[in-house]
């Protein structure tokens, strides 16, 4: 977990004052090292088979793998919390000054995926792993910023 307080601590300040409490309360934690993704929508063939587009596949393995690799002890049972903190990079397009302020929290990404579909993704990637299924999961957040290093933190505690 050393690579997770590292990635912590570029987190901007403000944020990790609000994230002090679930910090304080979780049961099991699970960080993903990659830039986050948004579960994508069924797709359809001309033949009408239903299947699942390849980047979410691919996001969904990541989160898996990592999850495994991460357990701690049994899987969660009952009512669970659970917080997504969603990392972005910040645009190397940006101005100086507006990279600083994404860094800062004052801008957010309010652009595509959308919070649920990061939450979704994440959320079905660790069923099995962290959780029986996220049909427990019964409190949810899902934080989405900027910042130094991306990567998606899932956060979870049971109720």
């Amino acid at each position: 977990m050393d690579t997770v307080e590292n990635w912590f601590s570029t987190l901007p300040e403000y944020l990790k004052n609000e994230l002090d409490l679930f910090t304080k309360v979780y049961d099991q934690s699970v960080f993903i090292n990659t830039i986050p993704a948004g579960k994508g929508r069924p797709r359809f063939s001309r033949r009408g088979h239903c299947y699942t587009p390849e980047a979410t596949k691919k996001a969904e393995q990541l989160a898996h793998y990592s999850g495994q690799q991460q357990r701690a002890g049994v899987l969660m049972t009952g009512q669970i919390g659970v917080l997504v903190l969603a990392v972005f990079p910040v645009p190397v397009s940006w101005s100086k000054k507006k990279q600083t302020a994404a860094r800062a929290g004052i801008i957010r990404p309010a652009v595509k995926p959308d919070f649920d579909n990061v939450a979704k993704l994440y959320c079905d990637a660790l069923n099995g792993i962290i959780w029986e299924d996220d049909k427990q999961i019964v409190d949810g957040r899902c934080i989405k910023i900027y910042g130094q290093r991306p990567g998606v933190l899932v956060l979870s505690w049971q109720l």
